[in-house]
């Protein structure tokens, strides 16, 4: 019988090509540094030409090597199916279950959610992984996520997905400073710089489609990675920003910041599950979703 590359030779050229260095694809793969090395090399002994090209102070693959990764991703991703059916004779929701989720929600909804999931799902090892969107659904392509809970609308080819529920934008000012009568009018926003996250965050790109904003009326000398750091800003008076309703539920009294609802039909985004496609346990994310939406409306 020929011999034929492994489920962990693949493992260990996915890391490398995933993360460009050797040491990091062996912290990736919880194995050292040389083991990993000795199975690339093994690797492209079985295939007798190099996968990766270490002439250069970052791993890259070779052609080869980038062709033999199209294939494995398709084959890790096929190894994990088989695991994830053998869980399925288990309980529902039991095991290990790798969660990502985007930084705008994580520290907002985890403390409503977490216990909701624990009761529900004792059984349920869930692994937190926080990221930006883009990223964690490049995690979710290449099988080492199962599960994300992000933002919408999001470009979902190749996702399903389940919306928990719509969660209602809000103006956040500095204390006395606007002038208007509210509910806001997205209208009212023209001319008025705002603070928002810097590029690369959805919650960004959301905020200005859904208020109809101009990339002018957002601010160009400002850049922030995450929600509290706007809503300083904002407290000390450098601006005011749009801010998803369960960020603006955290500002204490002592902050000053005045905050406004929108005029009907608010500017909005909706909050929910996203899976790859097929995946076969797509049931079991169905009854986490359901069991999600139970739990945070008895909790609202």
């Amino acid at each position: 019988m020929r011999a034929l590359p492994t489920i962990r030779h693949l493992q260990y050229l996915s890391a490398v090509a995933d993360t460009g260095s050797f040491s990091k694809a062996a912290a990736q793969c919880n194995v050292t540094q040389s083991t990993l090395s000795a199975g690339i090399a093994a690797l492209e002994d079985l295939l007798g030409q190099p996968v990766v090209d270490r002439s250069q102070k970052r791993a890259r693959l070779t052609p080869l090597g980038a062709d033999t990764m199209a294939h494995a991703r398709d084959i890790l991703a096929q190894a994990e199916a088989i695991m994830d059916r053998a869980r399925q004779g288990g309980a529902p929701l039991s095991g290990p279950l790798r969660l990502g989720i985007i930084p705008t929600i994580a520290p907002y909804l985890l403390p409503r959610l977490l216990p909701v999931m624990q009761k529900a799902f004792p059984a349920l090892a869930l692994q937190i992984h926080e990221d930006l969107t883009e990223r964690l659904a490049g995690l979710l392509a290449q099988g080492r996520l199962d599960l994300l809970l992000i933002a919408f609308p999001y470009k979902t080819r190749g996702l399903a997905h389940d919306i928990l529920f719509r969660e209602p934008f809000v103006l956040a000012c500095p204390r006395g400073s606007w002038d208007g009568t509210p509910p806001v009018k997205t209208e009212q926003l023209k001319g008025h710089e705002l603070l928002l996250l810097e590029d690369g965050h959805c919650l960004r790109d959301q905020a200005v489609a859904a208020c109809r904003l101009r990339p002018a009326a957002t601010s160009k000398s400002f850049s922030a990675t995450s929600l509290p750091t706007v809503i300083q800003m904002v407290s000390h008076g450098y601006g005011m920003t749009i801010l998803p309703q369960m960020a603006a539920e955290t500002i204490g009294r002592e902050a000053a910041v005045d905050l406004f609802p929108f005029r009907n039909p608010a500017p909005h985004r909706d909050i929910g599950l996203a899976w790859r496609t097929g995946h076969p346990r797509a049931a079991e994310f169905g009854l986490l979703a359901a069991a999600a939406r139970k739990g945070l409306r008895r909790g609202s």
